[in-house]
């Protein structure tokens, strides 16, 4: 774990489910929210903090290939989200999370059907200018407005089409490496999509890009992770997803620095959740919700 790393808070809103209901069609959420002018409540009392919006005025449907944070925090259910239809409008934010520091970050994102990546990058540092990059393959072009303050709000449009450009390969590996971390594995045998409507942690980081995804299809499984950070400290966070015809499934994990993991999965009937695993310092649960 390296000592730089920051903690993670994201999360997207779920709308539209019942468009997502057949083949590979369920992979894309149909709609976003459009995201609220500035930045949000928790951000705002930061010292410094970034809302990004970003709008995908493609025909392209976008997959998001990575997100990392070399400083601050994601703010809680403002994660970036797993998908971006065409047309549609998306929003994260991070901010700064000690005494006298920042927020930087970035975001890549590959067109779904051809590979080709486009990259996103914000830097809010507690001293000197805020910066920004978006960069694009050929054939694209983006554009950028805002971003100035300690607590910015930064909008970037994405235009024009698909070129040839080699996709670059993207890490996803699962470690556990820290005093303390928890490996989530749900598995979803509900029958139905669950869209994921809020993440955050109450304590700890999100490992790398190990974040709760956007959507877990019927029969799918889906793993992320948070770990501690700092001295004597533990992890603990949660996931909530809806279920495509109603119902909240809300899921809460615990695994302190001091005394037993704790566990949580709540779900509406006649649907049930059942739980294994889960012990020790560097915990791997699995939920299967039937």
């Amino acid at each position: 774990m390296q000592l730089t790393r920051s903690a993670a808070r994201w999360a997207t809103a779920f709308t539209a489910v019942a468009s997502l209901a057949a083949g590979a069609t369920a992979l894309a959420p149909a709609a976003l929210a459009a995201p609220a002018a500035g930045p949000s409540p928790v951000a705002a009392s930061s010292a410094r903090s970034t809302d990004v919006v970003f709008s995908n005025s493609t025909s392209q449907q976008l997959t998001r290939v990575s997100s990392s944070l070399p400083h601050g925090c994601w703010n809680n259910d403002s994660l970036p989200p797993d998908y971006i239809a065409k047309g549609i409008t998306a929003s994260w934010g991070s901010r700064s999370c000690g005494m006298l520091t920042g927020t930087e970050g970035y975001t890549t994102y590959r067109v779904t059907a051809t590979g080709e990546q486009i990259k996103i990058h914000w830097n809010n540092p507690y001293t000197g200018s805020n910066s920004y990059n978006c960069d694009v393959p050929s054939g694209y072009t983006c554009s950028r407005s805002g971003g100035g303050g300690d607590n910015a709000t930064v909008s970037f449009t994405l235009t024009g089409g698909p070129a040839a450009f080699k996709a670059r390969a993207a890490s996803t590996e699962v470690t556990a490496q820290a005093a303390r971390s928890t490996v989530v594995r749900v598995i979803n045998n509900s029958g139905t999509l669950l869209a994921r409507t809020g993440a955050g942690l109450s304590h700890g980081i999100w490992t790398g890009n190990n974040l709760p995804p956007s959507l877990i299809n019927p029969g799918a499984a889906a793993t992320w992770e948070s770990e501690s950070e700092g001295v004597m400290t533990g992890t603990e966070g949660y996931a909530n997803y809806t279920m495509a015809g109603g119902g909240t499934v809300s899921i809460r994990w615990d695994n302190p620095f001091s005394g037993s993991n704790k566990y949580q999965c709540n779900v509406p009937a006649p649907h049930r959740c059942t739980t294994s695993g889960g012990g020790g310092d560097n915990a791997f649960v699995t939920f299967a919700v039937n």
